[in-house]
């Protein structure tokens, strides 16, 4: 009926919406139209897969699935020692699921699903920051001095980086920077570490990524 048709469009652009605030809320590359676009494509290509198919949507839905990879894979950009975008890759495979889930008219399994990714996006997120210190990496770049010593720069860097290893060491026509990984102490801004590395003799620019 096509008062359904209308209901499953309109539920897949809520969920996708309710997963894509998230990401927009955490400044992610993907957020709230990318998230709304997926859960409408996919569960658009469902719904059709149902008339193409003659009644077994699951045959385009398995082609959604691996299409989605694509786009997941766009998210993922590495940053010298770190990788960044595999949660918002994943945030988008879980909202094809959850369009596919409500062009199947799974109310429930798709309801389900967008409650179940905002716990783990929002909540778990906060328990691995603060009791996973593991997790709370940080890639620090140092620009030096000209003339510094690099191996007092890198020994003054340690000691102000609790568990931190070079990764790389360039040297260009501008000078030389030293690039660690290290990991944030608890409730210590990213403002406030770089104006103690900036402090340190020899470093004349911090650039940090966490």
């Amino acid at each position: 009926m096509t008062w359904i048709v209308v209901l499953q469009i309109l539920a897949a652009a809520a969920l996708g919406a309710a997963v894509g605030v998230e990401r927009e809320l955490s400044s992610q590359p993907a957020g709230l139209r990318t998230h709304m676009l997926v859960a409408l494509g996919a569960a658009l290509f469902t719904l059709a897969g149902a008339d193409i198919t003659r009644g077994d949507p699951t045959r385009v839905a398995a082609q959604v699935v691996t299409g989605i990879g694509f786009l997941g894979g766009g998210a993922i950009v590495r940053y010298g020692a770190t990788t960044r975008g595999l949660t918002t890759a994943a945030s988008l495979w879980v909202t094809a699921a959850i369009g596919l889930a409500v062009g199947l008219e799974a109310w429930l399994a798709a309801t389900l699903t967008t409650g179940i990714a905002l716990l783990v996006l929002y909540a778990i997120r906060r328990i691995e920051q603060d009791y996973l210190p593991s997790r709370r990496r940080m890639e620090a770049t140092l620009t030096l001095e000209r003339g510094a010593q690099l191996d007092h720069v890198e020994r003054a860097a340690s000691e102000a980086l609790p568990d931190s290893r070079v990764v790389r060491v360039s040297y260009t026509d501008s000078g030389q920077a030293l690039v660690m990984v290290a990991r944030l102490k608890r409730g210590e801004s990213l403002g406030g570490l770089g104006e103690r590395l900036r402090e340190l003799p020899g470093v004349a620019g911090v650039d940090l990524a966490p």
